[in-house]
């Protein structure tokens, strides 16, 4: 017993250091990006936002829009059912803002979920060959946040734009947890459209060529699912090679945490669900990481129960020397990614993160989130 699992537990923390050098060099040496025929001019971009009863998040967003520097551009907000004082406020700003555009949907239809058919109406609406996504609880950490898209996109061949959108850093074990699962999930959607395989994006920094994306807004993938309107469409519509990255801390997008364990435990179950929808390959790649991160600690902490007294220091040592490696490993990109503030607690943030997102992870399969907001 003793050898089995000796044997799974260093297969897994194998495993697991393969995922961390291909994050490490995905996100440093990536593939080069042949420029296209779509030369030197500026196009334009619209952004598109989505707000339900979401005020003070609109109220600190759209300054921060407006001010966008070197990019001709749009906005175009959705007023999803809102409830609050979002409409009279949006007209008041559209009356001083020439390039504010706003969509009102009054009601939902049947067999759609409400964020999705939100967003397809704004793209609609938008007049721009290029298309910004973000959230009306988001803040771009720069004036030049859709300049850097807008060149990104085209001066490439491609047709999607992903971006990193880190949560804001706060105190308590809460956020420490966030903010890794923050990274990991960066890590690996980032460095697989590196590597080529693209396979999901997330909605608080993304961007598309209008032309990839308004021939599905009549039939938007998994339009009744309540999460997925940027990963599960990716998945579905992307080649695997037709995404453009940025890690520049100027295109970077800053959103708000949740709050509470609750509020976070809502979100979590409602992005992992969206993840069993996946393509089988994509699944089947992603499940190699979770498993062999679940194996490390669950085989480590079952070699503690096997081994009493000073043997114990054998399996801490030796798994203390993985963990030690493969942080090591991770060092440039936890300055890329400007998430120092984790290195020095990591052992423990990671364990929390990868049980609290296994316990969460279960949790899918019982009770079904009903609403998007």
């Amino acid at each position: 017993m003793i050898v089995f699992l000796w044997c799974l537990y260093i297969l897994s923390a194998l495993v697991r250091l393969l995922w961390w050098f291909i994050f490490r060099l995905m996100t440093i040496f990536r593939l080069p990006i042949k420029a296209s025929f779509y030369g030197k001019e500026k196009l334009g971009i619209s952004v598109v936002v989505c707000a339900h009863n979401n005020l003070p998040g609109l109220k600190q967003l759209l300054p921060l829009l407006i001010s966008q520097k070197d990019v001709l551009f749009e906005i175009v907000i959705v007023n999803d059912r809102s409830t609050d004082q979002t409409n009279s406020w949006l007209e008041e700003q559209a009356n001083q803002l020439g390039q504010l555009i706003i969509v009102t949907v009054s009601d939902t239809p049947k067999n759609w979920n409400p964020k999705k058919y939100a967003l397809t109406q704004g793209i609609k609406a938008s007049q721009y060959p290029l298309i910004a996504l973000t959230d009306s609880d988001c803040l771009p950490v720069s004036d030049h946040w859709l300049s850097h898209m807008e060149e990104r996109l085209r001066s490439t061949n491609k047709n999607i734009f992903l971006g990193y959108s880190p949560y804001e850093e706060q105190p308590g074990l809460l956020n420490k947890v966030i903010q890794t699962e923050t990274l990991f999930t960066a890590l690996q959607y980032l460095s697989m459209a590196n590597a080529g395989h693209t396979y999901m994006g997330v909605g608080r920094n993304l961007g598309y060529r209008k032309s990839f994306i308004e021939k599905h807004l009549d039939d938007f993938p998994f339009q009744n699912h309540l999460g997925g309107d940027d990963d599960l469409l990716i998945n579905q519509l992307s080649n695997g090679t037709d995404a453009v990255t940025s890690l520049d801390p100027q295109s970077f997008v800053l959103t708000f945490p949740p709050a509470t364990f609750k509020a976070w435990w809502k979100q979590k179950r409602r992005h992992l669900s969206a993840g069993m929808q996946y393509k089988t390959g994509t699944k089947i790649l992603l499940s190699t990481y979770w498993l062999s991160s679940s194996g490390f600690w669950l085989g480590f902490i079952a070699l503690l129960l096997f081994y009493k007294g000073e043997n114990i220091l054998i399996p801490v040592t030796v798994h203390f020397c993985f963990f030690v490696l493969g942080t090591v490993l991770l060092l440039p990109v936890f300055r890329i990614f400007k998430a120092g503030r984790l290195f020095p607690l990591f052992l423990f943030w990671d364990f929390l993160y990868i049980a609290s997102s296994s316990i969460i992870g279960f949790s899918t399969f019982l009770v079904k989130n009903k609403k998007w907001n």
